[in-house]
C-alpha cells in the first residue's frame, strides 16, 4: 500500500512538472479540442480545393437539409466554433474549415490572404463538398470574408451572420486599432506575458483555461509570428468593405460585443445602416468573441434569424 502512495504521488508530481512546459501545454489544447470535435459528432477531414488542403470539421445529420459554413478569425482556428456549433439545430449541416494561413491548414508564403482570396476558397470548398448554398457565418476576418463572399457570390449565399466583423474604418477605433494605427500589433506574440495581455483583449468573459494551456497557446504565437504579419498586411489593405457595403443585398444579421477590445463597436451601427434590412443584435458585457463568450445566447440568436 505504502509503495502505491508513493508511486502515486511521484507520478502526480512528475505531471504537474511536466505542465511547466509551454508544449504540453499546447497538447492538452489540441487534445480538448480533438476530444470535443468528436463529442459533438465533428468528422475532422482533409479537403483538396487545388491550391491547398483545407482541413475541416463537418457535421451532418439525417434531418440536415441547410448547410452553416463558420469562419474564424485572424490568428485562430476552427475549433472556437465548437461549442456554438453544438447549439446549433440538426437540422443545419456544420462546416467549419481552417482557414488558409491558419491551423491545420498551414501557412505559405505564396498564398494570398486577402478576404476575397478567401471568400473564394470557401467557394471552392462549397464546389467539392456538393454545397449549392449555404448561410455563412464569420467572426472578425471571417466576417470580414463572408462579407466579400456575399458580394462576390450572391446566388450562393442564403444569408450571413457577421460577429464583430473587420473590415470597417469605426468612428472611434478600439485599443487594438488605435495599436495598429501606431504601428505595433498586439497579435504579434514574443513572450507568454504578451500573450497573456493580448488574451486579456480578446474577451471580457472568457471561458476558464489553465495557466499552462494559457502558455502553450502563447509559444505557438510566437512560433507563427512572421506567419501573422504577413497575412495581417493582406486582409487588412485589401477587399475593405467601406463604401461597399450596399452592395450586400443577402439577408444579413450582425452580432456585437459591447466590450469588444479588438474591434470597435461604434462600427456595429455603420454596418446596419450600410447593409439594407439587416439586422444588429448588441451583447452587454461581452466582447470580441461572442460565439465564444455566450455560446448558448449567439446560438439562439441565429437560428432566430434563419427561422426568420
Amino acid at each position: 500500500m505504502k509503495k502505491f502512495i508513493v508511486t502515486t504521488l511521484a507520478l502526480v508530481f512528475a505531471a504537474w512538472l511536466a505542465t511547466l512546459h509551454p508544449r504540453v501545454g499546447l497538447a492538452f489544447y489540441d487534445a480538448v479540442g480533438a476530444l470535443e470535435a468528436r463529442i459533438y459528432g465533428f468528422q475532422k477531414s482533409s479537403v483538396d480545393i487545388g491550391d491547398m488542403q483545407l482541413s475541416v470539421y463537418a457535421r451532418n445529420s439525417e434531418q440536415a437539409r441547410k448547410t452553416i459554413i463558420l469562419l474564424h478569425g485572424y490568428t485562430a482556428s476552427k475549433e472556437i466554433w465548437l461549442r456554438f456549433a453544438n447549439r446549433l439545430n440538426p437540422e443545419y449541416r456544420v462546416v467549419i474549415p481552417d482557414l488558409a494561413g491558419h491551423g491545420e491548414t498551414g501557412f505559405f508564403s505564396g498564398w494570398s490572404y486577402r478576404a476575397s482570396s478567401q471568400a473564394k476558397r470557401v467557394a471552392q470548398l462549397m464546389d467539392k463538398l456538393g454545397i449549392e448554398r449555404a448561410t455563412i457565418i464569420g467572426n472578425s476576418m471571417g466576417g470580414m470574408i463572408a462579407a466579400n463572399f456575399a458580394i462576390m457570390y450572391p446566388q450562393r449565399a442564403t444569408s450571413i451572420v457577421l460577429f464583430n466583423p473587420a473590415g470597417i474604418t469605426p468612428p472611434q477605433p478600439s485599443v487594438t486599432e488605435a495599436m495598429f494605427a501606431a504601428g505595433e500589433s498586439p497579435f504579434e506574440i514574443d513572450s507568454k506575458q504578451q500573450f497573456f495581455d493580448f488574451y486579456q483583449l480578446t474577451m471580457a468573459k472568457p471561458p476558464v483555461v489553465p495557466d499552462f494551456v494559457l502558455r502553450g497557446m502563447a509559444l505557438r504565437y510566437s512560433e507563427r509570428k512572421a506567419d501573422y504579419a504577413q497575412i495581417a498586411q493582406d486582409f487588412r489593405f485589401h477587399d475593405q468593405l467601406d463604401g461597399r457595403l450596399n452592395q450586400i443585398s443577402t439577408p444579413t444579421l450582425i452580432v456585437w460585443g459591447n466590450q469588444d477590445n479588438i474591434l470597435s463597436p461604434s462600427a456595429a451601427p455603420v454596418w446596419h445602416q450600410g447593409i439594407k434590412d439587416s439586422q444588429l443584435h448588441i451583447f452587454d458585457g461581452i466582447g470580441h468573441m461572442p460565439m465564444v463568450e455566450v455560446p448558448n445566447e449567439s446560438a439562439q440568436r441565429v437560428q432566430a434569424f434563419l427561422a426568420e
